[in-house]
């Protein structure tokens, strides 16, 4: 009783309702004009024309077009007063030029940075294209472990957390109260109490209902300053979709972290959800941990308004392969996240391996792919069995048979749910970060990730990748496959999945 009415009161209950009833008052409003047949006919048809225009002119990804011109034909009235409350231009244009300006300065702290020089032009023109759009630079003096599991993950950023000396900086989607968090609390409090610098960013959405008020309390009082992205407000806007799905952690402008593990039990399979639960990241030590530094402390300037002074430390001198952190954000036109991973594909050579927990991309992305494997490239791509999301997974069984027929290998995970995201392509480059293959993270929420050349941790991609297929159940064309109704489902799924 006592567990029905947490979850019944939770913040994120309460706040689905207070939604919920915004949305029911808007349709009852529109019954009620609709009352008015010629006047309701008139005006629908006349947003309907109006806002299809705005839509068609406007420069954003065809998905989401589609998505909302099926949506101005079926409900003209309903679908006009959300994409207007959704699309606000002012409220959204105000926050646009705030972290527009941020984001501006924090170039500057890349120009006095020694570019890595990469002379093969197979990763050159990679590099340079996050260089150009994202202003972080390629870099050497770092080596790397990478993780392919949550829980070596875990192990690894408990020791390395212990030995900060001046700063701690965390920046998460999900924080969720459990083990995982309170050995990491209590290693941060401690640090605290000693005088290192501990800063926190977690989405206030990803984290709903992640840690109370009274935790926030405690942390403040022991001088641990937290910081909630995007504050989640109930009142339906566009600001809503603007998550911050970063997974960072810095430690004294020397250690790195990234990759798909967040704070939460059921991370480092404590807790059991949807069978093993499988993930990945990486530690960078050396001078990639200042790229992830300024990432962290822009964003930190934006939700604290407190400037941040980043001294760089000298590195160790080493010429073992190149990173390149990078770092995407949705309120500029350039879809970085995107691009790396299209790059990628787009100038491979042998093979590309891939690995996301949803496949729900656009047509750009779904054409550079299948041209890949068309042209003889080896593409495959392991999904999950055991989904976390319904409706997203069917949104991604409905591309198999496209992608079958193309030549791509598809792989379900069935061990249980994989979260990892990743991809490598012909033992030269590998992707390792926040990044799913969907709108969400290409369009929608702010992410960030480390692109490699020839690093440590290139065939470490690549063992696990390859180790994972083997785990896994290759989908072949009948067992794509599906019948006149299940396809129909997931057509109209498929023209709503920019809204998912």
């Amino acid at each position: 009783m006592k567990k029905l009415k947490k979850a019944v009161t939770s913040r994120a209950v309460i706040t689905a309702l207070e939604l919920l009833i915004q949305l029911v008052i808007i349709f009852i409003m529109i019954l009620r004009f609709s009352n008015y047949l010629s006047y309701y006919l008139i005006v629908s048809y006349a947003l309907a024309i109006i806002l299809s225009v705005r839509v068609i002119n406007k420069r954003t990804n065809s998905g989401y077009k589609i998505g909302w011109l099926l949506l101005f034909l079926i409900l003209p009235i309903f679908g006009a007063f959300l994409y207007m409350t959704v699309n606000g231009e002012v409220s959204k244009g105000s926050v646009q030029r705030k972290l527009n300006k941020i984001f501006d300065s924090s170039k500057i702290m890349f120009e006095n940075g020694n570019a890595a020089e990469i002379n093969d032009d197979y990763a050159r023109v990679q590099s340079e294209y996050i260089r150009r759009y994202n202003a972080s630079i390629p870099v050497k003096n770092t080596h790397s472990k990478y993780f392919s599991s949550g829980e070596k993950f875990f192990e690894s950023i408990i020791e390395d957390l212990k030995l900060a000396r001046h700063h701690i900086y965390l920046e998460y989607f999900i924080l969720k109260s459990g083990y995982m968090w309170n050995e990491i609390k209590r290693i941060l409090i401690e640090k605290a109490r000693c005088g290192v610098d501990v800063r926190i960013i977690v989405d206030d959405f990803g984290s709903i209902d992640g840690i109370n008020k009274r935790e926030r309390k405690c942390l403040l009082a022991e001088g641990i300053k937290i910081k909630f992205f995007n504050p989640f407000v109930p009142v339906i806007s566009g600001l809503l979709n603007n998550r911050d799905h970063r997974k960072i952690c810095v430690i004294d402008t020397e250690i790195a972290y990234c990759g798909g593990v967040n704070i939460g039990d059921e991370y480092i399979n404590l807790y059991e959800r949807f069978g093993y639960f499988k993930d990945s990241g990486i530690a960078m030590y050396g001078e990639a941990a200042y790229n992830f530094e300024v990432f962290f402390v822009s964003l930190w300037e934006y939700v604290s308004k407190e400037k941040t002074e980043i001294i760089k430390p000298k590195y160790k001198e080493t010429e073992k392969g190149v990173f390149h952190p990078y770092a995407d954000s949705p309120i500029d036109d350039e879809y970085v996240s995107k691009n790396v991973y299209m790059n990628l594909i787009n100038r491979a050579e042998r093979y590309v391996y891939i690995s996301t927990p949803y496949f729900v991309v656009d047509d750009e992305m779904l054409t550079a792919i299948t041209n890949a494997a068309k042209s003889g490239i080896d593409i495959r791509i392991v999904v999950p069995h055991i989904p976390d999301k319904i409706l997203v997974n069917q949104v991604t069984k409905s591309f198999y048979e496209r992608l079958i027929s193309a030549g791509v290998k598809v792989y379900e995970y069935k061990k249980g749910f994989n979260h990892s995201k990743l991809a490598v392509a012909d033992d030269r480059v590998a992707t390792v970060g926040s990044v799913n293959f969907d709108y969400r993270s290409f369009y929608l929420s702010f992410e960030c990730g480390v692109w490699m050349y020839k690093t440590d941790s290139v065939p470490c991609v690549k063992k696990d990748l390859l180790s994972m297929m083997e785990e896994s159940i290759e989908i072949t064309k009948g067992m794509a496959k599906a019948n006149v109704f299940v396809r129909f489902f997931r057509a109209i799924l498929a023209a709503f999945s920019p809204m998912l």
